[in-house]
């Protein structure tokens, strides 16, 4: 790999609940490695991490131009409610709004134990005040500021020190959500004010009013944990620009994630998704499913076309956020995930996980719970000696145990039946997560490729495609650190919105086209303050259209020429996406505008993939031959391939395993795997095998119908 222009050496870290990864870009070379993630503060594994890997590439921490960040952090959070005190100011007669959401009993409607979320500001901290401006920001009843004076007021002597302002229909006009601040300010300046109608303006007062309480809440932990880093890496020498990768797949600078920490949430996740298109795009793949799998959870995301699916509705702990996020589904399946019996006899593995501290039984750290971890070293099909570079040994005795005393005996298995049950049941909540994002929602996963990735993805993606029938799998080559290698490839990235709810006509047009303009100028200006010149920035506008009447709306490009007329063709493009979607359309109903969006983006330089030379010697001797529970509880001895000695051309035959310094690979029988120029291993089902003539069959036929 290389780098592009303005990039000449960077830093690019990602933590997650078991390990840190790390990845050096310099001057044509890559480097890898993954630490423990220290959860009592990351900084400290960060730092020893980003020691060691300078070491590694003989430099030092000055040497370093930019630092790359992805981190669960802010996520967490909220998961955990580790987030800071928070009180909600809003309009007379909302004080509830987080309380009763969308009065819908989501997920599952005949659930009579289901309860919602717990609000993220609890009743007695939430608090009225008398206002009212309509849908047009027409102020209707003026802002009451004693009562105002009097809540704040109030809120300081509860010693709160966080608040967030969401006025109903504030997006339209902010002056009383401003005029609360000012107030603030003036008699309370200790008070960390988040006013919705900066945090997110647009319409829907549930999901802003939840989105700006997110930001109000995590807040100031993301600004000390930011800080904290920054100064233990400038401490150390390492002063260069420094950026985080955010929910829309794109990056800022750690200056303005503190500004708007609402859009760090997902940053951990979002790095292998964007470098899985990036990969798959090197290699001419237009769709992918990316798979994600960890320590502690897994992620799999659909890549058409070789762009991500983003949605501008998510939710973190169950709390909806109005911020664009690349789609995605996340399950508690990952490396870590513990197995238990459910009521003594039903074998269950997750949602659970050993985390890295004390981590899987075979860590030695104090864990007796057995891991699909623990299931796969017990089966051979993970080498103790190798894991991580061989810089942490697994016992294997300690997963034997584990499985025997906690799983095989109360069930009567042997400790082989035991593990492979484990096995199977961890790549069946994949699947299911497979399925979510591709079948139920129309797509056919045998017509894209799995990118494997993730300290466990490659031991079980491959088994996974054979029940999906899907004829691909592309395993990165450094898989264990892709989602770390994502903030490398990615750009920075801007994305702005505002409700301008009405009926999509001509009159509507220089609003609109105003709008725009706003839009753009605040844009490139982030743009600016993240290091991105204004010859490097690309916009993109686009609108939310519906019909009137509908709950939900449709994003259509919104090009010049749309401003420079009376959206006739915008409506017309309109009503056609909405028949591809939903397979009909109604000409006759009048059409609204519902939000302008602008997406900005300028480039840093990326990372560009260098092709290796042809292998110049056949296939090397395996590293060894090592017994392996494939099926039926039995072992069979397989090659176990090192992935350092094989080269563009080689091509693995299955069962086999290779093994990467940070990652392995399981290849059953009936596959093969062939490495690419750029170092990936595409595995396929051998031609001539059962397997494939009936994934052919079965797709014909799925296209015939």
């Amino acid at each position: 790999m290389s780098e592009g222009a303005g990039r000449s050496i960077a830093v690019a870290v990602d933590t997650g609940g078991t390990h840190t990864d790390i990845v050096l870009s310099r001057h044509g070379e890559i480097h890898t490695l993954k630490v423990p993630t220290t959860p009592a503060d990351l900084s400290v594994g960060i730092l020893r991490g980003v020691r060691k890997i300078c070491e590694k590439g003989g430099i030092s921490f000055g040497d370093v131009d930019r630092f790359f960040y992805a981190s669960t952090f802010a996520t967490n959070i909220i998961v955990e409610g580790r987030g800071s005190r928070v009180a909600l100011i809003t309009t007379k007669g909302f004080r509830d709004v987080l309380e009763i959401g969308r009065a819908s009993r989501k997920p599952d409607v005949y659930d009579l134990n289901w309860r919602p979320p717990t609000p993220l500001v609890p009743r007695e901290l939430r608090f009225e005040v008398q206002e009212r401006i309509d849908h047009t920001g027409k102020v209707l009843t003026v802002l009451d500021e004693a009562k105002v004076r009097a809540v704040l007021e109030r809120i300081r002597d509860l010693e709160v020190r966080h608040v967030a302002v969401c006025l109903l229909h504030a997006y339209a006009n902010p002056e009383h959500e401003e005029r609360i601040a000012a107030i603030a300010r003036e008699i309370a300046p200790e008070l960390s004010v988040s006013l919705a109608s900066r945090v997110v303006p647009e319409f829907r007062e549930y999901e802003r009013a939840s989105t700006t309480c997110v930001s109000a809440l995590i807040a100031e932990p993301i600004c000390s944990h930011l800080d904290t880093l920054s100064a233990a890496l400038d401490a150390s020498g390492l002063d260069g620009q420094k950026y985080i990768m955010r929910a829309n797949g794109g990056l800022s600078t750690f200056e303005r994630a503190a500004d708007q920490p609402a859009a760090v949430t997902h940053s951990g996740v979002m790095g292998g998704i964007v470098a899985a298109a990036s990969l798959a795009a090197h290699c001419g793949i237009a769709n992918v499913i990316s798979f994600d799998m960890g320590g502690t959870s897994t992620d799999v995301a659909l890549i058409q076309n070789g762009q991500p699916s983003l949605t501008n509705r998510s939710t973190v702990g169950g709390h909806p956020v109005l911020i664009p996020t690349l789609e995605m589904v996340t399950i508690g399946a990952g490396g870590g995930s513990l197995a238990w019996l459910e009521q003594g006899h039903a074998l269950r593995v997750g949602p659970r996980s050993a985390g890295s501290e004390p981590g899987p039984a075979c860590y030695d750290q104090g864990g007796d719970q057995p891991t699909v971890t623990d299931a796969n070293l017990f089966c051979g099909r993970l080498n103790g000696q190798y894991f991580l570079d061989g810089a942490r040994a697994l016992r294997e005795s300690l997963s034997e145990r584990a499985i025997q005393e906690k799983i095989a005996d109360p069930l009567g298995l042997t400790a082989e039946a035991a593990a492979l049950g484990m096995i199977a049941i961890a790549e069946s909540h994949m699947v299911n997560a497979i399925r979510l994002i591709s079948i139920e929602r129309g797509m056919d996963p045998r017509d894209f490729t799995l990118v494997a990735f993730g300290g466990a993805g490659a031991l079980h993606a491959v088994n996974m495609a054979d029940q999906l029938n899907i004829g691909s799998v592309l395993i990165p080559p450094a898989p264990g650190n892709l989602s770390a290698m994502g903030s490398l490839f990615a750009d920075v990235r801007h994305d702005l919105s505002r409700t301008l709810l009405g009926p999509l006509n001509a009159d509507r047009v220089p609003e609109v086209k105003a709008c725009v303009a706003q839009l753009i100028a605040s844009a490139g200006a982030a743009l600016r303050a993240d290091g991105v010149p204004d010859e490097k920035a690309v916009f993109g506008v686009s609108a939310d259209i519906r019909y009137k009447g509908q709950n939900h709306e449709i994003n259509v490009p919104l090009t010049d020429t749309d401003l420079e007329s009376d959206f006739s063709d915008l409506a017309r493009r309109f009503h056609a996406l909405h028949e591809r979607i939903y397979g009909y359309c109604f000409d006759n109903r009048q059409v609204q505008i519902v939000n302008v969006r602008v997406c900005a983006t300028g480039s840093l330089g990326g990372l560009a993939l260098h092709k290796r030379p042809a292998a110049r010697s056949p296939l090397p001797e395996p590293a060894q031959m090592r017994p392996v529970v494939i099926e039926r509880s039995s072992r069979q001895v397989v090659p176990v391939y090192r992935y350092v000695e094989l080269e563009p051309g080689h091509c693995v035959m299955g069962p086999a395993i290779v093994e990467y310094p940070d990652s392995t690979l399981f290849l059953p029988g009936k596959w093969q795997a062939k490495m690419d120029v750029y170092g990936n291993l595409l595995a396929r089902r051998a031609a001539g095998t059962d397997a494939t003539a009936q994934a052919a069959e079965q797709k014909e036929a799925h296209h015939v119908q």
